[in-house]
């Protein structure tokens, strides 16, 4: 294992420590969590889906149906979701998007590294955008009157995101915009604003992909 794994594997074992000794009221007061005692975890709705958060066992499952499965997740899925749990304050959406370069440090950190994730979607959906639509949509995307195809994504309850796509044409090339709702740093660090948007637009890409 080299030291990059080490140390994200020491992180996520801690945040899923912190999360275990939190007050469970807290955390669903300020998230729309629900807890379950029963299982000691947080079914949390996330991209149109149901989860369940098992801090003690350190386990996340998606419900299909009336049973929960284990889910293999990626990595930053499975940092969001911690970060949201544990970060999230109790200010609900404001409903008004905001880009990058108007957060706090926002126009510094979000270049190079950690430059948001819009090349893939360019590619696979530039001249499709009747396909972006619809991945977004399963996601449970609302749409938007914004550019050619525009969505709005409930990621968490109290977070959102919306994706623009302008498509490819003869004098401009495909273009795909992130914004966010206003109150995204109410709950979110810079890096773990970044985290999700890596998640999401993975996930519409492999949505494209099936």
């Amino acid at each position: 294992m080299g030291e990059n794994q080490k140390n994200e594997g020491l992180t996520h074992s801690m945040y899923w420590e912190e999360l275990g000794k939190m007050d469970p009221g807290n955390v669903v007061q300020r998230t729309g969590a629900a807890y379950l005692p029963e299982r000691g975890g947080y079914s949390l709705p996330i991209l149109n889906q149901q989860y369940l958060i098992l801090p003690q066992e350190r386990k996340i499952f998606n419900r299909r149906g009336d049973i929960w499965e284990e889910e293999k997740v990626r990595t930053f899925f499975n940092l969001m979701v911690l970060l949201y749990l544990m970060n999230a304050d109790e200010v609900e959406p404001a409903h008004a998007w905001i880009s990058v370069q108007e957060m706090k440090g926002g126009a510094a950190f979000f270049r190079g590294p950690h430059a948001l994730p819009v090349e893939g979607l360019q590619k696979a959906f530039g001249k499709n955008p009747e396909a972006f639509a619809q991945s977004g949509k399963h996601l449970g995307g609302v749409e938007l009157l914004f550019g050619d195809r525009a969505f709005a994504l409930m990621v968490f309850p109290k977070v959102l995101l919306a994706y623009i796509l302008w498509k490819e044409d003869d004098e401009f090339p495909a273009q795909v915009n992130i914004l966010f709702d206003s109150t995204i740093q109410k709950h979110f660090a810079l890096d773990g604003i970044w985290c999700m948007t890596l998640e999401v637009s993975q996930r519409l890409l492999d949505i494209q992909d099936r």
